[in-house]
């Protein structure tokens, strides 16, 4: 009998520390590679987001760099834009994985 827990069965959202809010937020990537890319973030949480690329032909940044993201509220919220230091951590055909965190 093994005494290893089963992690086959974990998924990302059983990792996760906070609950993802389902948004649809503007956020941009500044890359001093890439240039600066567009995204829909959605799943967004105060330690991360899925980015949803506006122009899946632009390469993505890898996964474990760093980048510089600019969150965008709507408008009707007169927020400005947060900007933080995110860790691209996944790819998908359609976007990335970030991980940050937004302090209160």
């Amino acid at each position: 009998m093994s005494t290893k827990p089963n992690t086959a069965a974990v998924t990302p959202a059983d990792r996760r520390v906070d609950p993802r809010m389902s948004t649809h937020l503007q956020a941009v990537i500044e890359d001093a590679k890439h240039g600066s890319l567009a995204f829909t973030a959605s799943g967004f949480s105060r330690t991360g987001a899925f980015l949803q690329s506006c122009d899946t032909s632009k390469p993505m940044p890898a996964v474990g760099s760093t980048v510089q993201l600019v969150i965008h509220w709507p408008l009707q919220t007169k927020l400005r834009p947060v900007r933080v230091e995110a860790k691209v951590i996944r790819h998908t055909d359609d976007g990335i994985g970030v991980q940050f965190d937004i302090r209160a």
